[in-house]
C-alpha cells in the first residue's frame, strides 16, 4: 500500500491533489476533482460528506491505509480525506490500487472510460485556424 500512497504526495507537489477535508470540499464546490480517496479511519461524518458532495458522479476509494498513513504521504500529521484534481494521475492512482486490491477495479474503469471520452472528444473537434491579415 505505500507506493500508490507516494503517487499521492507527487500528486500533491504537481499541485493536482487536495488534502484535507477543507480542500477537498472547495475543489468539489470548484468541480475539479476526478477521485476522492479516502482513510481507513476516516469519521463516519467525513465520508458521508464526501459521499454526499460527490453526488455519485465521481470515484471514491476507501484505502486499507489510515489517517496517519494518509497523512504521512501528504506530509501532515494526519489527513482523512484527499482528492485527485488531474484525470490522468488519478487513473493511474486507481490502477496502482485495484493492482493490489480488486475492489477498485470499478473506480479504474470509471475513470479509464472517462479519459477515453476525452479523447474522442478532442479527436472530433477541428484544429484551430490561424487568422490572416
Amino acid at each position: 500500500m505505500n507506493e500508490p500512497l507516494t503517487s499521492l504526495g507527487l500528486a500533491l507537489r504537481a499541485g493536482k491533489l487536495a488534502a484535507g477535508e477543507e480542500a477537498v470540499n472547495a475543489a468539489l464546490s470548484a468541480g475539479t476533482v476526478r477521485l476522492v480517496v479516502l482513510a481507513s479511519d476516516a469519521g463516519e461524518n467525513t465520508v458521508r460528506r464526501m459521499e454526499h458532495r460527490s453526488q455519485g458522479k465521481l470515484p471514491i476509494l476507501y484505502l486499507e491505509a489510515d489517517k496517519a498513513a494518509l497523512g504521512q504521504a501528504v506530509g501532515w500529521k494526519s489527513c482523512a480525506a484527499a482528492a485527485l484534481t488531474d484525470l490522468g494521475m488519478a487513473a493511474a492512482f486507481a490502477g496502482r490500487l485495484a493492482a493490489l486490491d480488486e475492489r477498485h477495479r470499478g473506480a479504474l474503469e470509471a475513470l479509464e472510460e472517462k479519459q477515453e471520452k476525452i479523447a474522442r472528444r478532442r479527436l472530433k473537434k477541428p484544429g484551430k485556424r490561424s487568422r490572416s491579415k
